[in-house]
C-alpha cells in the first residue's frame, strides 16, 4: 500500500511539473549496496529541459519495495553540475523505491526510481568500482606465496651471516601480511593506474592473460609452500582471483612502459637502471595524481 501511494503521488507531481513546462529526466550513477553497519553511496544526474539541472534541493526516500522496513531520508548534495549523491545506509539487500524530490526555486517535482540493492562484502570503492574483501584476502595470500617462495630460494642458495640476515628481513615482510590495510593500499594503487591505462585506450586481450596465467602456474608448482598455501585458500577461488590479479597488472604495465619511454625519448643514450629510476619516479608522480582524481571510498570495517 505504501509503495502504491509513492508511485501515485510520483506520477501526480510529475504531471504537475509537465504543466508547469518543465522536462525533468533522472540516471541513477551509482546504487547503493548493504553491508550491515556500513552507509554507501547514492549518487543520481538530474536534467531539466535537457541541461544538467544545477543548484537543486534533492532528498531522496528510500522505501523496501515488498517489505515494510520504515521510510529512510537522504539529503543529496550536488558535486559535478547535476551530479547529486549522499550516503544511505539500507537495513538489508533487495527491492528498493527511492521517491526524489526535487526543488528548484519555487518549483518543485519528484521522480520515483526502483533500485536492486545488493549485498557487498565491500573493501573499498573506485569511481563506483569495488574492492571487495575477498580480493583483499586473496592478495594477502598472495603475498604470502611470494614471500615465502623467497625464502625457499634464499635457504637453498645461501649459508652462513648473510641468509640468517635475510631471512629475517623476510619474517618481517611475512608478519607484515596480516595487516589487510597495506594489501588495500596495494590493491587501490593497481586499480588506480589500470583504470588510467584504461582511460588512455589500453585493453588486454585474453590471450595475454592465459600467457601470464601459464607463467605463474609454472612458478608457484615449484614451491611447495605456495602449493599449500593455494590449497587452503581453495584452488579454484585462488586462481579465479589471480586471473582477474594479472589483468589488472597487465593494465598498469601500460603505463609503466609508457614512463620507459618518455624516459628514454628525454634521455637517449641513458643507462637502462638510471631509465628505470626516473621512470619510476614518474610513475609514482602519476600515481598520485590518478588517485586524487578518482572518488575513493574506504569500508575497512570487518577486514
Amino acid at each position: 500500500m505504501k509503495r502504491q501511494w509513492m508511485m501515485i503521488m510520483a506520477a501526480l507531481l510529475v504531471l504537475l511539473a509537465g504543466c508547469q513546462g518543465s522536462d525533468w529526466t533522472v540516471s541513477v550513477k551509482t546504487t547503493p549496496f548493504y553491508k550491515e553497519g556500513t552507509a554507501s553511496t547514492f549518487a543520481v544526474a538530474i536534467q531539466k529541459n535537457g541541461e544538467p539541472a544545477s543548484g537543486l534541493e534533492v532528498t531522496a526516500i528510500f522505501e523496501m519495495a515488498n517489505m515494510d522496513h520504515g521510510q529512510i531520508v537522504a539529503a543529496l548534495k550536488e558535486g559535478e553540475p547535476g551530479l547529486y549523491e549522499g550516503q544511505v545506509q539500507l537495513p538489508m539487500e533487495g527491492e528498493w523505491d527511492v521517491l526524489l524530490q526535487m526543488k528548484d526555486g519555487s518549483e518543485m517535482t519528484e521522480k520515483l526510481v526502483t533500485l536492486t540493492v545488493k549485498r557487498q562484502d565491500v573493501a573499498a570503492m573506485i569511481n563506483g568500482q569495488a574492492i571487495t574483501a575477498a580480493e583483499v584476502k586473496f592478495y594477502q595470500t598472495r603475498r604470502k606465496i611470494e614471500i615465502s617462495s623467497a625464502m625457499e630460494e634464499i635457504q637453498q642458495n645461501e649459508r652462513g651471516p648473510e641468509l640468517t640476515e635475510r631471512l629475517s628481513y623476510w619474517e618481517r615482510q611475512l608478519n607484515a601480511t596480516a595487516e589487510p590495510r597495506s594489501a588495500l593500499t596495494h590493491l587501490i594503487e593497481l586499480h588506480s593506474m589500470a583504470l588510467l591505462a584504461e582511460e588512455k585506450g589500453y585493453s588486454v586481450g585474453q590471450q595475454a592473460v592465459d600467457r601470464e596465467m601459464e607463467k605463474r602456474k609454472n612458478q608457484y608448482s615449484e614451491s611447495k609452500t605456495a602449493q599449500t598455501l593455494i590449497r587452503q585458500y581453495g584452488e579454484t577461488a585462488f586462481w579465479k582471483q589471480e586471473r582477474h590479479y594479472v589483468r589488472l597488472v597487465l593494465l598498469a604495465q601500460n603505463v609503466w612502459n609508457d614512463m620507459v619511454k618518455q624516459v628514454k625519448t628525454e634521455h637517449p643514450g641513458m643507462a637502462e637502471t638510471e631509465v628505470r629510476f626516473f621512470a619510476q619516479k614518474k610513475y609514482e608522480e602519476l600515481l598520485v595524481s590518478q588517485i586524487d582524481s578518482l572518488d575513493i571510498q574506504l569500508y575497512l570495517s570487518g577486514l
